[in-house]
């Protein structure tokens, strides 16, 4: 008994040229979707970055038993966190909003209802009742609300 080869094994040029143009478009599809949403992403790490720096300016306020400010430069789309002790020495650089290598990326820093200097003291407290807003490019907002007692939360 012989073997018999069919003509039939694989595919044919037009069904391999047929999957690769379903795919391509598909990937094309996606990739527009993802795009789009960029700026909604970009803007939501930046709010959570912020949230957490502010929460972790009250903790060194805590364990330093000093004053800690943030200095929110809305002129530079930037803030940093300094010791009042030490002021002009950032505690850990600039975070700047329109760094997209920082992973934010056409973020504004568009206003803050306690001013740009705000102070954590060493009980965890606050100077004042703060918001803080930012917005996209593409005109989506986030709010950080900071009260007296030192709680922040991502609205």
């Amino acid at each position: 008994m012989g073997v018999r080869i069919s003509s039939r094994d694989g595919y044919s040029l037009t069904e391999l040229l047929v999957t690769i143009v379903v795919t391509t478009i598909l990937a094309g599809l996606a990739s527009v979707s993802f795009i789009s949403q960029l700026p909604h992403h970009r803007l939501n790490n930046a709010a959570r970055a912020l949230l957490s720096d502010l929460r972790w300016a009250r903790q060194l306020a805590l364990a330093e038993r000093q004053p800690v400010m943030v200095i929110l430069d809305p002129d530079r789309e930037s803030y940093r966190i300094e010791r009042q002790s030490t002021p002009g020495l950032p505690v850990d650089g600039e975070r700047d909003l329109t760094d997209r290598k920082q992973g934010f990326g056409e973020i504004d820093l568009v206003s803050s209802s306690g001013g740009r200097t705000l102070t954590f003291y060493p009980q965890g407290l606050t100077n004042n009742w703060t918001t803080i807003l930012l917005r996209n490019e593409a005109g989506e907002e986030r709010k950080i609300t900071l009260i007296a007692t030192g709680r922040v939360r991502l609205e």
